[in-house]
């Protein structure tokens, strides 16, 4: 494989004994390799690296809470599976870092309400006001400041 000006600009792939030492890649690029032996990515940037992409967790069942901000069920995991979802009953979105996310799916009864954190806001809604999940639906939502998030 010849090297371009891409920013990534080898792959390959077999055991890991048959890793390149060294692979004749260009300075700012990158590079992969996959043991296919042992199941590892590895990334080159100057030097060899195991690389694995973050971990995503779930939840499942889940029941929505109160009919408040200050009661409704917290949201912590990546995916979150809404399986009871009664009439006003809502779920919160936890703060973290810029660039968090969770995905709310609603497969209860009922639309689920979801709230920011306290004194945040979600789009262009007002602080603490909640976005409605019709039954059946699905959102994401993507941190992108200490107090605002979007969601798609």
């Amino acid at each position: 494989m010849g090297h371009s000006t891409l920013i990534t600009d080898y792959f390959g792939y077999g055991a890991a004994a048959a890793r390149p030492a060294t692979p004749n890649i260009p300075s700012g690029c990158l590079g992969f390799y996959y043991a296919t032996d042992i199941g590892q990515v590895y990334a080159w940037d100057g030097a060899w690296q195991a690389w694995a992409p973050s971990a995503q967790s779930f939840a499942g069942g889940l029941a929505a809470a109160g009919t408040t901000q200050g009661s409704a069920a917290a949201l912590v995991a990546n995916v979150n599976l809404f399986t009871t979802v009664a009439a006003g009953g809502g779920a919160v979105l936890t703060a973290g870092a810029v660039g968090t996310w969770r995905k709310v799916l609603n497969r209860g009864a009922a639309a689920l309400l979801v709230y920011p954190p306290a004194g945040g806001g979600i789009d262009a809604m007002a602080a603490d006001a909640p976005v409605t999940i019709l039954a059946g639906g699905v959102a994401t939502f993507w941190q992108n400041s200490s107090t605002q998030w979007y969601s798609e």
